[in-house]
């Protein structure tokens, strides 16, 4: 059976406590031996002394000259004290001749005092009954009594530290490892539930340890979720480039001969008005057919056509001023500020760019504003496209690039995702940004490949406005 950590130390308490009980027990019994045993000797050696001095009694003076030393002996005759009777040991002395007159027999007693153990003896004298011989006698305490007394008092305060130390041990582990135990559930349903440092040492490197794996883990499975949305996306890309391979074939080449009969027939002879008319409208709805074609192949993932170092900065202000009339008609005014100079398939860049303008004019309410900034950030040409629109719920922002999204009614979905084919295809990316009332595109472009341009006065300051 496994014990946990918090039953051991308990029983370290326990064994702590009963070897401090025993080792006191057994100082108290060496100390009590000893002394019973100094007591009794002298007890013995002062019997024997006192008896001697009954025998053989002499009167001279109070005290009476004796062999032991420490004993002080005398004879009391009659009810009058002795001169040399100390009187503090007078009481103890006076009794036990009582006694010893009364009974006619020796007495014997023992009395604390604070100098040590006080023997009193006291014994008639032979053929005179009124003179009693008395001896009192101290057995004082070992001069090393006060080292023992010190040392189990040490003994006291080592167990009653131990029991001390083990207990705080056993609440902190307890509740360190109530807390690993609560971060574990909650890391179990969310990795990214904080993990708490416990006080010990040691369970505060396990929580390390935990937090690293909980981190590792979550980004794992961001990692693993993004591959997984990227293969989808893949798969849907791969999946439209066969669609739109197919429709290329099948509808390029009848829109590229009509478009010629049409232009050979408006240059054959002079068309009636109406008739050249019908054939201009015609030929610009082949164009946006072609164009729908070349989108869905850019959204599947075709290449971008030949690349040309230019200034970005200009190619924005350019299509803003193409779209200025229209954001008028919105009353949504443009502003176009920065520059930066890269390598980029022009057509593919402008379109784009006209993209996500589109996007942000049509987003913003009356009197907006759609801001552009075009930066240079390290080896990258960045340009941010502003409004204060709505937004996209943001349960759905992962869906924004994915082909045919749209939440227009009249929408294809295909501008974004054709937006960031045309991003990645110059080595940078597209991504959506939402912060407070603020929606942000940011378009990038990898400028690696891109030679230093040379700084012209029109584009000087490359801010500009458009009403």
């Amino acid at each position: 059976m496994k014990l946990a950590i918090r039953h051991r130390l308990v029983t370290i308490i326990v064994l702590g406590v009963l070897t401090w009980t025993l080792s006191v027990f057994a100082l108290v019994q060496l100390l009590s031996t000893n002394t019973a045993n100094r007591v009794e000797r002298a007890r013995d050696a002062m019997l024997d002394e006192v008896a001697h001095l009954a025998r053989t009694p002499t009167r001279a003076g109070d005290r009476t000259p004796t062999t032991l030393v420490g004993l002080h002996a005398g004879i009391w005759v009659g009810e009058e004290r002795p001169r040399a009777l100390s009187p503090d040991r007078e009481p103890a002395v006076r009794r036990a001749v009582e006694q010893a007159r009364s009974s006619g027999a020796r007495v014997v007693s023992e009395a604390p005092s604070p100098e040590g153990t006080v023997i009193v003896a006291a014994i008639p004298v032979e053929n005179e009954p009124s003179a009693i011989v008395f001896g009192t006698y101290i057995v004082r305490p070992l001069p090393s009594i006060v080292a023992w007394r010190r040392i189990v008092s040490l003994l006291v305060g080592a167990t009653v530290l131990l029991v001390a130390t083990a207990t705080y041990s056993i609440v902190t582990l307890s509740r360190g490892a109530a807390e690993l135990r609560k971060s574990l559930d909650a890391l179990a349903t969310d990795l990214h539930a904080s993990v708490p440092r416990p006080s010990v040492r040691e369970l505060g490197e396990i929580a390390e340890g935990i937090a690293t794996l909980a981190a590792k883990l979550a980004d794992a499975r961001s990692k693993e979720e993004r591959l997984a949305q990227e293969l989808a996306q893949r798969e849907r890309l791969a999946a439209l480039g066969r669609v739109a391979a197919g429709v290329a074939h099948e509808v390029r080449n009848p829109l590229a001969s009509i478009k010629l009969r049409l232009d050979l027939a408006a240059a054959a002879a002079k068309l009636p008005v109406a008739v050249e008319e019908a054939v201009a409208h015609a030929t610009s709805e082949i164009s946006r057919l072609d164009r729908l074609v070349a989108d869905l192949l850019f959204a599947a993932g075709r290449a971008v056509g030949p690349k040309a170092t230019l200034d970005v900065g200009a190619l924005v202000r350019g299509r803003a001023e193409a779209l200025t009339q229209w954001a008028a008609e919105r009353k949504v005014a443009l502003e176009t500020t920065g520059a930066g100079a890269a390598s980029i398939d022009s057509d593919a860049m402008a379109r784009a760019i006209d993209n996500l303008l589109r996007n942000a004019i049509e987003a913003s309410a009356e009197g907006g504003q759609v801001v552009t900034r075009v930066s240079t950030e390290r080896d990258r040409v960045v340009v941010a496209v502003e409004d204060r629109g709505p937004g996209v719920p943001a349960e759905r922002a992962t869906e924004l690039f994915e082909p045919f999204f749209t939440t227009k009614p009249d929408g294809t979905g295909l501008g974004l995702a054709i937006s960031r084919a045309i991003a990645r295809g110059h080595g940078g990316d597209l991504v959506y940004d939402r912060k407070g009332a603020v929606t942000r595109f940011v378009l990038s472009i990898d400028t690696a490949s891109a030679p230093p341009k040379k700084a012209t006065a029109s584009d000087s300051d490359g801010n500009r406005r458009f009403a």
